[in-house]
């Protein structure tokens, strides 16, 4: 890869979207501003079924104050900041205030409208990252089976991923990974998800050294972000995958009471690849 491919690349500069105006540029490293992005996180993910199924919830949380909450709040700024130790990429959308939004009963104490973390070809994430970056406070509050939930994760999307990519005569390691982004709440529909995704596309063009740009593949286990990402030119790997059949149903959460085994339907998501990220930023450009 080229030099432009590590941290520090990235020259910030100003969207404008539903009348507001956002800064897209690389994340400090700073507590203040790893907290604001796993807060917006764990309220856009308060509902993911895999990650209901990696905490062992019996429900859904319905709040970032609950427990539940705290510590999802705690899983997404592990997942960022081993992101960020492990030289990848973690990029925001920070909304830029206006005069009429500093008002004093009603302050702005997160401005991180949106953020993604990005890892390069040949690229993963450390283990000693992982531990520097919280891990064992996951483990703690989740459980061991956290770890068996993660890896029965990571088996089932690259077994998805090589199979596709064999068909190409190709490996699943030449690909940028979009493993995380998401949207807070209150900026959801103004386009900064597609945004963020664009601005990974032309950093992967930059930084490839063919003429053919390199894939980019994600996983989505939300029916909202699915049809979003098709519209950025994704496809779905055939089949779906599942994980967790037998043991939670399809939203995730082990069910109460005496359920039947066969039942339990487990969670579904897809696998997801753009072949050619450069067919997307033409279609932004036309």
């Amino acid at each position: 890869m080229k030099k432009s491919d590590g941290p520090g690349s990235l020259v910030p500069f100003t969207i404008s979207r539903g009348g507001h105006t956002f800064l897209i540029r690389e994340a400090n490293p700073d507590a203040k501003e790893l907290d604001d992005i796993a807060w917006g996180a764990a309220e856009a993910f308060l509902d993911d079924k895999v990650m209901n199924y990696f905490s062992g919830n019996s429900e859904i949380p319905t709040s970032v104050t609950s427990t539940a909450g705290f510590k999802l709040y705690q899983f997404y700024r592990l997942i960022f900041k081993a992101c960020m130790f492990s030289r990848g990429r973690v990029i925001v959308a920070q909304y830029q205030p206006t005069e009429s939004d500093h008002q004093p009963d009603k302050p702005i104490n997160n401005n991180i409208a949106a953020a993604a973390a990005w890892y390069g070809p040949r690229q993963e994430i450390q283990t000693i990252a992982t531990i520097r970056a919280g891990a064992l406070t996951c483990v703690r509050n989740y459980g061991r089976l956290l770890l068996k939930r993660i890896g029965e994760f990571k088996s089932t999307t690259r077994a998805s991923y090589k199979r596709a990519f064999q068909v190409r005569d190709s490996t699943p390691s030449s690909a940028w990974y979009l493993q995380s982004i998401f949207t807070a709440k209150r900026f959801e529909g103004q386009g900064l998800m597609s945004a963020l995704v664009r601005e990974g596309f032309d950093h992967a063009l930059k930084c490839s050294h063919s003429e053919i740009a390199p894939p980019v593949i994600l996983e989505s286990s939300s029916d909202r972000s699915r049809p979003r990402y098709l519209h950025l030119g994704f496809e779905i790997i055939e089949p779906w995958c599942n994980i967790g059949k037998g043991t939670v149903d399809s939203t995730g959460c082990r069910p109460n009471g005496n359920s039947v085994k066969s039942e339990l339907e487990g969670v579904q998501f897809t696998c997801m690849v753009n072949w050619d990220c450069r067919k997307a930023l033409l279609g932004s450009n036309a």
